[in-house]
């Protein structure tokens, strides 16, 4: 990776031009790593698909929990592989949950004010309670829970039961 020098103003050395990995005075190096997620999981491969391309620009390639020695290269065992997504920046630092999303938006220019937000103290704790939740229902959500036919995991609202007489 062509790394570049910069100075305070953000202007990379000797060209003019602005230089994309500078945010506010501070120069910020493009992290890059490797996102491992559920492959088989159609609600977490929607949501990735959604911002797949811009997280590839930020130098980040994807790697489906069931590959041979993901667990091993993580330094987790496969049941917590299977628990959440993981993000292993280029750094070597390993994010878990929410935080490894926060470390995903923080690479995108857009999406940093979310990084930010979803690290607020009231706001952290809600996201990693949902993330826990979705992260344990994410097979049911997407209608392949693995009960057996016919038994459903919720019934479906009826809107006519509140006028509906005994």
């Amino acid at each position: 990776m062509k790394t570049e020098t910069t100075d305070m103003t953000g202007l990379a050395a000797g060209g003019g031009m602005p230089n994309p990995n500078h945010a506010g005075g501070l120069c910020r190096a493009r992290t890059g790593g490797e996102v491992y997620f559920d492959a088989t999981c159609p609600l977490c491969v929607s949501i990735l698909v959604q911002f797949w391309d811009r997280f590839r620009r930020a130098g980040f390639t994807f790697v489906p929990l069931d590959t041979p020695g993901a667990a091993e290269a993580l330094g987790v065992t496969g049941i917590e592989l299977n628990r959440t997504m993981h993000l292993r920046l280029a750094s070597g630092v390993l994010l878990k949950g929410v935080e490894a999303w926060r470390g995903l938006f923080r690479a995108v220019p857009w999406l940093r004010p979310l990084a930010g937000l979803l690290g607020w103290p009231g706001i952290n704790g809600l996201a990693r309670a949902g993330y826990r939740w979705l992260a344990a229902n994410r097979h049911c959500m997407s209608g392949v829970c693995g009960l057996p036919k016919g038994m459903a995991v919720h019934q479906p609202h009826r809107a006519t039961t509140f006028l509906e007489l005994p």
